[in-house]
């Protein structure tokens, strides 16, 4: 690309172009200021119905960067459009009852005859998929010149407020701790984390939220707001559940002094500043920097979990609990409660002593015990706490001071969910075994797949410096391998996205006499094994064990040093779900990824 003062490039290409760019992972996704993938299938469809009858369609941004010593195209406007051109090409979705013919063009023909696309149903006319592939799409492309370039292209692009909400607008871009803080927490309990901010394209659709029931992607209806009735699609759409968040974020953080409004959201992103008093966006800064901003999350993502407890047992919707007839807009109905369990949990120390009180108290307390205004957009800081001091008093008789000192070994239940999510686009930094026996009746400790689960790890903290790798051991990647663990032991999985977590115990219970037992012999094997003493230190320290809905599951973790992990004198990196040695000749490319060398 020439340069020139503005360094920017406006020109048409074919689908068929941009599918060989996606084909090779030149796209990418950066979700910092990137909108999550929410087109509707009709959306989709209407879209590509569009292109079909060659009406002109918006013209797709991208910033022209480097990315891995390679030329990649980052997505500043256009991520659905791009979306839907190549779920529709992969047939993941019809037109008219037609699926996209992949005997068109010779990618598509390839990616057949090589098993990773399979025609579905009725194909449409080859000489219209033809005219698709032709069709060109405008695109503008600009040399990128840091981070901040971008973002405030995209700031620009957007701030006449016509592509995106007000919360999308706030976080685009931001990278405060507190933006950071929102955007994660939202991430982990929509389901649509990812494990880096930077994404291809292709794994985006892993995280798509969609309000079908496909093979792919997050079902709208399993969203917790969705499924609890507590905002609506459209709402979850505008990024309202990150307003939800933000409110938290910030009344846990600065104090208990901070009305909820618009505005109010403005100055903790730094929009707005009133020069009579100190930044809002600097006190949160300083607020979270004290707490710690991991502990902040941990913290706020502990009392999740004991929510989704909660609901568990109640066997009912947040809205369904809170009121005997189904109501609207109950967003502060739902911060009350939180910040209600929050202040008996966190700020307290306590933790449910009386699982099927607490749910009696909470049953209509919508109704019989919360009492809000009916008015605009702005809530005042004193209703908000009078509130959940009212809720308090009948809520805290359920609670005693907790037993527990050690918080992160409680409930997993949305950071496991976190992980499973995750893993859907980074696959070689995950894996997954339901267990170290075989699930034949009397099968020994298989110590050889113990061995490998440790080299897989290596290979792992080999992917990139600064990867976090992870061994979960009490899940099932396949519905078969689930099947036959209940067979084997009698227990059902307990079904995440495309994961059933079947736990250790009955394994545990079966050959060592419960988990505690269990834990202590994975504990000592990996002292064994032939890996550097700095990894065999870091993963037996962060070994743990976390319980989701009753089910205990073992948490191996390793994270990248300062060189290469080794695994028996050899060095091993992962593509995907496969390990691979490193041969000499490469050594010093591997070397070269990590920061030093030890000295000798």
């Amino acid at each position: 690309m020439s340069k020139t003062n503005v360094e920017l490039s406006i020109k048409g290409e074919s689908i068929q172009s941009l599918y060989g760019y996606y084909l090779t992972d030149t796209f990418l996704v950066n979700r910092r200021y990137q909108r999550k993938l929410v087109w509707t299938l009709d959306e989709k469809r209407s879209f590509i119905d569009s292109v079909i009858k060659g009406y002109p369609v918006p013209l797709i941004l991208l910033a022209d960067i480097v990315s891995n010593n390679a030329r990649r195209l980052e997505i500043i406007d256009g991520m659905q459009r791009l979306n839907a051109i190549m779920s529709f090409i992969e047939q993941e979705f019809d037109v008219n009852n037609e699926y996209f013919n992949l005997d068109s063009i010779a990618d598509t023909k390839l990616q057949m005859d090589d098993g990773k696309l399979v025609q579905k149903g009725k194909p449409m006319a080859r000489e219209i998929c033809a005219n698709i592939a032709r069709y060109q799409i405008p695109l503008s492309v600009f040399q990128e010149k840091g981070a901040s370039h971008v973002d405030e292209v995209f700031r620009r692009l957007n701030a006449n407020g016509r592509h995106l909400s007000k919360q999308e607008l706030r976080q685009a871009g931001a990278t405060s701790k507190f933006a950071s803080l929102v955007r994660r927490i939202s991430c982990s309990i929509r389901g649509d984390s990812s494990a880096t901010d930077i994404l291809n394209l292709s794994a985006m659709k892993n995280i798509s939220i969609t309000s079908k029931n496909l093979s792919y992607g997050i079902n709208v209806d399993d969203v917790f707001w969705i499924k609890n009735n507590i905002i609506t699609r459209e709402s979850l759409r505008e990024s309202n559940d990150e307003e939800i968040i933000a409110d938290i974020v910030a009344w846990t953080s600065i104090g208990k002094s901070l009305r909820s409004s618009s505005d109010i959201l403005n100055q903790l992103y730094g929009f707005e500043v009133n020069d009579n008093d100190s930044s809002l966006a600097q006190q949160v800064e300083i607020a979270i920097q004290k707490i710690n901003e991991e502990q902040v999350a941990l913290n706020i993502q502990i009392v999740f979990d004991k929510l989704i407890s909660i609901l568990d047992a109640s066997e009912k919707t947040f809205n369904a609990l809170l009121f005997e007839k189904q109501q609207a807009k109950i967003s502060r109905y739902f911060q009350i409660v939180y910040l209600t369990i929050f202040e008996l949990v966190i700020v307290q120390g306590k933790d449910i002593s009386n699982m099927s009180g607490l749910v009696k108290a909470l049953n209509k307390s919508g109704d019989k015990l919360i009492k809000l205004s009916q008015g605009g957009g702005n809530w005042s800081a004193k209703e908000k706490q009078s509130s959940i001091e009212m809720l308090e008093g009948p809520l805290k008789k359920y609670f005693a001071k907790s037993k527990n000192n050690d918080p992160t070994r409680q409930q997993w239940i949305t950071r496991l969910e976190n992980i499973l999510m995750q893993s859907s686009t980074e696959q070689s930094l995950y894996d997954f075994k339901m267990g170290l026996h075989s699930l034949t009746k009397d099968a020994k400790f298989d110590k050889a797949l113990f061995s490998k689960i440790i080299k897989t790890l290596t290979a792992m903290a080999n992917t990139m410096p600064g990867a976090s790798g992870y061994c979960i051991i009490g899940i099932a990647d396949a519905k078969r391998s689930a099947s036959a663990f209940e067979k084997r032991y009698g227990v059902a999985g307990t079904s995440y996205s495309n994961y059933w977590i079947t736990g250790v115990d009955a394994e545990a219970d079966t050959y060592h006499n419960g988990v505690d037992t269990y834990f202590t012999k994975i504990t000592q094997l990996i002292h064994s094994q032939p890996i550097s003493d700095r990894d065999k230190d870091y993963i037996a320290r962060n070994i743990t064990t976390v319980s989701y809905f009753n089910k205990t599951v073992i948490i191996l973790k390793i994270e990248s040093g300062q060189v290469p992990s080794f695994y028996d004198g050899q060095y091993f990196v992962r593509h995907g779900s496969n390990i691979a040695e490193v041969p000499p000749v490469n050594f010093s490319n591997l070397f070269s990824r990590f920061p030093q060398v030890p000295q000798t």
